[in-house]
């Protein structure tokens, strides 16, 4: 279904059915690029930005009632902790009333209005140690936040003297009863990591697809070449690496993951006071079943790039090992009691996991005629996708020495 964009004055009278005692000759609207996916506004009353005003995207997210669902799950969970020890909060959301925390329009289009934040500084590429040190510690705590309830319980059961009842309660635990993940979070993307499920998407895609194998373009000063040949036969030949991950991450729960995560876990989802360096997470919508290496492989992958995810100039696109072992330490240091042997037999290659994905992702939708992220030009994605693949090539060659 095609959305019509919203006027001005319609958007307006969004917020006003969130906050009726507003005044509406107050506000001013200003559409933001924040973001591939959903459609934001920055809200100003009086000329100072106060809200951010966003609509789902229905197309992406085809359940946005199971996202409100896990939203208010989150809110709920977040509510026994204290914002001052962890350093690290939800965006405060306006909700549309006690019962919905979201405003769904007569095109059944949900839409959210959150407080803006005009002290804290949202970064796409890490700048500093310190920053690395900050992002691996929030997304850590947040990871601890999500599955502290299920560790508490693995940890109990491990202490049990009979071992015949420890057996038969963590049988129950796994595989019968159901725990934090399956009881409160549903999937909102399914299998968004799934390797498979990517692979799967890139085979169908590329069997459909008649382009040129050998592609290029001038953008700003650089010309760019794309060899799709180079890139499917390393696509081939890492493939079985990675399918052998998941299902090692997901075998031990009947073949779904066990743990929650954000799913999303990169720099530019954090905003960090420049002071005390409280940290708000952001773009919630895909926190549901995961692994804990993800949201590790994500960060690592986002807070060690050098430069900007499109970046034009290949030379300008490497790793930093500085920040990428600075995330890595504060990360693990957080989530220690969480982590299990699987885990750990994996942690080496959690970064080289979700690049790998990612550029997978970028050129499967370059495949399908970008239609899942934004583009600014017909060979966006390829740019995305080249800059993921050689990130990949390099996390690699370090893991292999």
């Amino acid at each position: 279904m095609s959305i019509k964009k919203k006027t001005s004055s319609e958007l307006i009278h969004k917020v006003h059915s969130f906050i009726p005692e507003i005044l509406v000759d107050e506000l001013e609207v200003q559409q933001l690029g924040l973001g591939h996916i959903h459609e934001s506004y920055l809200i100003q009353q009086s000329g100072t930005p106060t809200w951010i005003l966003q609509r789902i995207n229905t197309q992406v997210f085809t359940k946005p009632e199971q996202v409100e669902k896990n939203h208010q799950a989150l809110i709920q969970l977040f509510k026994k902790e204290s914002i001052e020890t962890l350093k690290i909060q939800l965006p405060e959301i306006v909700p549309y009333s006690a019962e919905s925390l979201y405003y769904w329009d007569a095109d059944h289009q949900p839409w959210r209005l959150y407080t803006f934040y005009d002290e804290h500084v949202c970064y796409e590429y890490c700048p500093s140690l310190e920053i690395a040190h900050n992002a691996g510690r929030a997304f850590g705590r947040f990871s601890k936040v999500l599955n502290q309830r299920d560790a508490n319980q693995r940890i109990k059961l491990e202490h049990k003297n009979d071992l015949m009842i420890e057996k038969n309660l963590q049988e129950n635990s796994l595989h019968t009863k159901p725990n934090l993940t399956t009881e409160e979070f549903k999937p909102t993307l399914e299998a968004f990591h799934s390797i498979q499920h990517r692979a799967h998407q890139y085979h169908t895609a590329w069997a459909k697809y008649h382009g040129p194998l050998h592609l290029s373009t001038q953008q700003e000063s650089q010309k760019l070449r794309f060899d799709l040949v180079a890139w499917n036969i390393n696509i081939k030949k890492y493939l079985p690496i990675f399918l052998s991950m998941e299902n090692a991450l997901s075998s031990e729960n009947g073949g779904s993951f066990a743990q929650l995560s954000h799913n999303d876990a990169k720099l530019s989802n954090l905003l960090i006071h420049p002071k005390n360096k409280s940290t708000i997470v952001l773009d919630l919508d895909t926190v549901m079943p995961g692994s804990l290496l993800f949201d590790l492989g994500d960060g690592l992958r986002s807070i060690a790039t050098s430069t900007k995810e499109d970046e034009l100039d290949l030379m300008e696109v490497r790793m930093n090992w500085v920040y990428y072992q600075q995330y890595q330490d504060s990360f693990l240091s957080e989530v220690s009691s969480l982590i299990t042997e699987v885990d750990r037999r994996y942690i080496h290659l959690a970064c080289s996991y979700m690049t790998f994905i990612m550029g997978l992702r970028f050129y499967t939708d370059f495949l399908n005629g970008n239609l899942y992220y934004s583009c600014n030009y017909p060979e966006h994605n390829l740019v995305r996708a080249r800059n993921q693949f050689h990130l990949f090539h390099q996390i690699m060659e370090e893991i292999n020495g």
